[in-house]
């Protein structure tokens, strides 16, 4: 399978959340454990977050470009949720029937880790309007709960993300 792993944020002019962790080192702690386990199994996987960007929007483009030239089988884009400090759980956005599909069997493998699950959302995030395959953004969980943060384990979340997309 031809995966594309997008490690969100991670370029100067977009930093993501900041929380008790910073969402950008939990994303590549997650990410980078799934495109590591991905290749040990034999997928072809591209990673999708660009080392240079003039703006969010440059950023988002290049990633979708990446995952498209790479003409992926499925998008999966991985971030970190942040509000209030009182919000808590797991989520995963996707737009298309497929990747809603994708999205439920994420979802529900990252709650068996003990997380609330909040279940799928649509919202039409770039990422996922303008890739030409199934994809789907993951909340891993919530960066400023403490709830989330005491539970989190990055390799037990890379392996619950991969567990639902190779489902």
């Amino acid at each position: 399978m031809k995966i594309a792993i997008d490690l969100g944020h991670n370029v100067r002019c977009d930093g993501g959340a900041v929380g008790i962790k910073r969402e950008n080192d939990l994303i590549m702690a997650v990410g980078e454990n799934v495109i590591y386990r991905l290749r040990k199994s034999g997928h072809q996987v591209v990673e999708c977050k660009p080392t240079w960007a003039s703006s969010v929007y440059d950023s988002l483009n290049r990633r979708v470009q990446t995952a498209n030239s790479f003409r992926a089988d499925v998008f999966a884009s991985i971030h970190f949720n942040a509000f209030n400090g009182q919000a808590y759980g797991t989520e995963v956005y996707a737009i298309s029937t497929k990747g809603k599909a994708i999205a439920r069997k994420v979802v529900n493998n990252i709650s068996a880790l003990g997380y609330y699950n909040r279940g799928v959302k649509h919202k039409a995030f770039h990422v996922l309007r303008y890739t030409s395959m199934p994809a789907i953004l993951v909340e891993c969980c919530f960066c400023d709960s403490w709830r989330d943060m005491n539970l989190f384990d990055a390799d037990k979340m890379a392996q619950a993300i991969l567990r639902g997309l190779l489902q």
